[in-house]
Parts: structure tokens; C-alpha cells; sequence
């Protein structure tokens, strides 16, 4: 979660609420959108001092905007292309399924029911999102490369972090990336619900 926070505040300074609505939108496939999640991880990363934190009032509510900071920066840095750990990659839940043939067959006839119903709402979701990146890609690009270009912080911290001269380039390929991982993710979806379904027609031919 604090990688994902830097990565976020990387762009722009948000607040809590606003980093909450961003993972709501697109990153549940990834991360917790438990507002106290998010805020435990921001409690950190000011703690280390790689983010600040500056409070303003707006429409007589008192705010506060977090911005990444220098060190917060060269530690995304190190982070962002390292290798991926897939012995971390691994879910709890999934030692629901491994012990789900000690169950009773009604019971894992629902079990499996249930989540390909989830899995199925999940692939909405995710072709939802998909089909409107597609339609608002170049409008995306062009609001976000006008709003960084006038950040000077922020575009130098993107340069630091890229080592790139060229910010449209940042921005092209960090929005490919996010676009990868999203189909990376309608494809994990599809497998599965054809996985699952197959395990539930053998459950119910049995």
C-alpha cells in the first residue's frame, strides 16, 4: 500500500479521501480500499518522511493534502522495476479452495456458485473500465501532461524517477503500463471463470 500511495502522490498531492477514491475506481484487483488501510499507510510514510503532509481549509472543512517528498522519491525510485516476488503474489484465501473438497457437496457446489458469480462481476467491471480508457485516452493524456507541465515539482520528481527528459513519454508509458495490467487482468478473469465453471460441471455431473 505505501508504494502505491508514493506512486499516486507522484503525480499529484491528495488527500486521504482522494487516494481512497482513486483505488475504489482502479485498483481493487490490487489493493485494499479499507480507508483505514490507507490511512495506516500514511501514517508511515510521514513517520519515515517520505511524504509531508499540508492542511488548508476548503468550503469551511478543514483538509489535508499530502505531497511525496525528496526522500520519499529516491525510495519509489528503488522500488518501481525491481523484480516481482511471486512467493508474495499468493492469497489466504486461496486456502479456502485447497481444503474446499472436505466440505459437503452442497456446500462446495455454492462455494463454487458464488464465486464465479463474483468473478463474473469483477469482468464487468474491469471491461467497463476498459472500454472507457479507450475512449478517453488521448483526452486523459492531454489534461495530464497540461497539469504536470505546470508543476515543475512534479514533473522533476517524474524525471528523477524515470530518467526521462521528455514528460509526455513518462506519461505515455506509465498509462500503457496501467492499461497492460488491467487487460493482464480481464484475461486472469476470463481464465478463471472457464477454470471454475469446469470444476462445477464435474461437481454437478458427479
Amino acid at each position: 500500500m505505501e508504494y502505491i500511495i508514493l506512486g499516486l502522490l507522484l503525480f499529484k498531492p491528495m488527500t486521504v479521501y482522494e487516494i481512497r477514491a482513486y483505488v475504489q475506481k482502479n485498483l481493487t484487483t490490487i489493493c485494499s480500499d479499507s480507508l483505514g488501510s490507507i490511512q495506516i499507510a500514511i501514517k508511515k510514510l510521514l513517520n519515515k518522511g517520505y511524504v509531508t503532509k499540508n492542511e488548508y481549509t476548503e468550503r469551511g472543512l478543514t483538509k489535508k493534502k499530502h505531497t511525496i517528498t525528496s526522500l520519499g522519491v529516491e525510495y519509489y525510485k528503488e522500488w518501481v522495476g525491481s523484480h516481482i516476488n511471486i512467493a508474495k503474489m499468493t492469497s489466504m484465501e486461496e486456502s479456502k479452495f485447497y481444503f474446499l473438497g472436505t466440505a459437503p457437496k452442497e456446500k462446495r457446489i455454492s462455494f463454487l456458485k458464488s464465486y464465479i458469480s463474483s468473478l463474473k462481476g469483477q469482468l464487468n467491471k474491469l471491461t467497463a473500465i476498459k472500454e472507457f480508457s479507450n475512449c478517453t485516452k488521448d483526452e486523459v493524456l492531454l489534461a495530464n501532461l497540461e497539469r504536470v507541465s505546470g508543476e515543475r515539482e512534479i514533473a522533476g520528481n517524474l524525471s528523477i524517477v524515470s530518467e526521462e527528459k521528455d514528460i509526455r513519454s513518462v506519461l505515455e508509458n506509465t498509462y500503457s503500463y496501467q492499461i497492460y495490467l488491467l487487460e493482464y487482468g480481464l484475461n486472469r478473469v476470463k481464465s478463471d471463470i472457464s477454470f471454475y465453471e469446469k470444476i462445477l460441471r464435474s461437481e454437478t455431473e458427479k
